[in-house]
């Protein structure tokens, strides 16, 4: 995930920087810098959502697992009490 970040990171500074450098006027700059973001802005709200839903899932099975093993260790003890 750290790796993902700094991806992006390092894939936003250089997209600035190449609109910075290059040649046109600060109004047109400034309107590409701002849509640039917006689009890396989404993107990364995109990807969290999805993030969070695999947490969800995630959280989800976690719990039926132990669920399960709370129910095989409750079905265990009463098969050795009677």
């Amino acid at each position: 995930m750290r790796s993902l970040f700094w991806l992006l990171f390092g894939l936003t500074v250089g997209a600035i920087a190449a609109v910075l450098f290059t040649p046109q006027s600060g109004k047109k700059t400034r309107k590409k810098i701002r849509k640039q973001a917006k689009r890396m802005q989404l993107e990364l709200e995109a990807r969290t959502e999805k993030g969070w839903d695999r947490f969800e899932d995630w959280k989800v099975n976690a719990q039926e697992l132990v669920e399960d093993a709370a129910k095989q260790v409750n079905g265990s003890q009463t098969n050795y009490m009677g």
